[in-house]
């Protein structure tokens, strides 16, 4: 059975109390967290998925029953999310790396496979730190650590970008790629 003060803590929240959900969920962040990395083995996507689970727990939270613990339920989420985001990550690891690692490799266009026609297509739609730090890591040869001191940022803060940039590239190869017919 839910906890008195948790229990309260969801009525508020039901009742619209936003405060409310805050109190609520801080306590379990650590938890959530460290769950999300022992699933998914990845630092910042592990955070990414803890802060799904608390936008899905904040969405959800009026299909929460009564006699269920609010911790195991979002644990529940978290596990969801956590795979999820472990599934991607091994995408990004098998198709994207290795095209942006060989992207720019053979300039000539009989080269260019249905994958690095769609990379290329996609790296026009990065904007903003994403494209430069993308551009810079992997067509110039920065280093993360140079990248960081260049732009005035933390290395993992370029780790945060790099890995969403792959994840936002991955999406798009994968949709023009099906649009295309390719595997």
């Amino acid at each position: 059975m839910p906890n008195k003060s948790e229990s309260r803590l969801i009525e508020a929240v039901k009742g619209g109390n936003e405060d409310a959900f805050e109190q609520l969920i801080a306590p379990h962040l650590p938890m959530l967290v460290a769950y999300c990395r022992a699933v998914c083995g990845d630092h910042h996507a592990a955070e990414d998925a803890a802060q799904e689970t608390a936008l899905i727990a904040y969405r959800n939270l009026h299909h929460l029953f009564a006699d269920v613990e609010f911790p195991i339920w979002l644990r529940a989420i978290a596990r969801r999310q956590a795979l999820s985001a472990r599934r991607a990550s091994n995408r990004l690891g098998t198709v994207t790396e290795q095209v942006l690692e060989n992207a720019f490799a053979d300039s000539k266009p009989e080269a260019l496979s249905p994958e690095r026609d769609a990379l290329v297509e996609c790296l026009k739609t990065l904007s903003g730190r994403a494209s430069k730090v993308v551009r810079r890591h992997y067509f110039e040869g920065l280093s993360l650590k140079s990248l960081a001191e260049r732009l005035c940022l933390k290395v993992n803060t370029i780790k945060t970008i790099l890995f969403r940039a792959r994840a936002s590239l991955q999406d798009c190869m994968e949709r023009r790629l099906r649009t295309r017919g390719s595997p």
